[in-house]
């Protein structure tokens, strides 16, 4: 018989490549909660499952081509909680548009009698808005200067 540990990961294993991998929102109906609580620091809270079901429809829109593997590490359970790392890019086509990012991240899902109830992540954020051109890359030990208009030059 399976343990608890093991029967939570075999539900985040599929809603992993259900959801983030083949894009399938519907997942959620069956292995969330009503109360499902989404957190991502780039995307803020999203509650219930249409909230989690219009967040990746969003995230599509703007990267038609996104896609999301996990690691080669194994999922990480203990009692209600599962950690699993992964990785995700796409092209943006947005403001900005044609870039290609490169993102991976660490997230945490809680489950309640076989549902998932929250989802908790770091993804990232800055790695993404860096490559996007929306905040600067780190100086890379070099003195910083700016033009007339207060524009940092590098």
């Amino acid at each position: 018989m399976a343990t608890l540990e093991q029967r939570n990961k075999a539900i985040i294993a599929k809603y992993f490549e259900e959801y983030w991998v083949k894009g399938n929102v519907s997942i959620v109906d069956e292995l969330c909660s009503d109360d499902f609580i989404m957190s991502y620091p780039n995307h803020g809270p999203r509650h219930g499952k249409e909230g989690a079901k219009k967040m990746l429809t969003e995230f599509m829109e703007a990267f038609p081509d996104l896609t999301f593997r996990s690691y080669q590490t194994p999922l990480i359970a203990e009692g209600d909680c599962v950690a699993a790392q992964w990785v995700g890019g796409g092209t943006h086509t947005g403001p900005n548009t044609g870039k290609k990012i490169h993102f991976s991240g660490i997230s945490i899902f809680t489950l309640k009698n076989g549902k998932i109830v929250r989802e908790i992540a770091e993804e990232g954020g800055l790695t993404v808005l860096q490559q996007l051109g929306l905040v600067p890359q780190p100086n890379p030990g070099k003195e910083i200067i700016y033009d007339a208009e207060g524009n940092q030059v590098y």
